[in-house]
């Protein structure tokens, strides 16, 4: 764990555990869409996803900064997977806040980065999709 992956002080043990125990994390092979983007604070998520039936079947994240960045990234990956398009869609930065025990208000940025990057992901999805004819 480098400097920057050092926990916070004061966060909970929900944040803890998806910092220590991320399960998303990676380059998917083939995947249906992807996105990166750069948030505020020069932080960036990039998102893969594989979408069946207008269900998120996989989210792979690969976050690149703070601790708050991984957690947020790694966090919207678990909620969102399993859910329909439409749902994952509605997610707002305040589920991930609660999913991960809290955020300071100066780090709620981490979560929307990590919505906007899914977003971005998701309408990459349907614009390949549309590209092959299938959509």
């Amino acid at each position: 764990m480098s400097s920057k992956d050092t926990p916070p002080e004061g966060v909970s043990e929900r944040f803890l555990h998806y910092m220590q125990n991320p399960l998303n994390i990676g380059k998917m092979p083939d995947p249906g869409g992807k996105a990166r983007m750069t948030g505020q604070c020069g932080d960036s998520i990039g998102v893969h996803v594989s979408i069946e039936n207008e269900v998120l079947e996989k989210i792979w994240v690969q976050p690149d900064g703070c601790a708050y960045t991984l957690v947020c990234a790694e966090a919207m990956s678990r909620l969102a997977q399993g859910l329909t398009v439409e749902k994952a869609l509605e997610l707002e930065p305040e589920d991930i806040a609660k999913e991960v025990g809290g955020l300071p208000e100066d780090h709620l940025h981490c979560a929307r980065l990590a919505l906007n990057s899914l977003g971005e992901a998701v309408a990459d999805c349907y614009a390949e999709l549309r590209a092959k004819g299938q959509k």
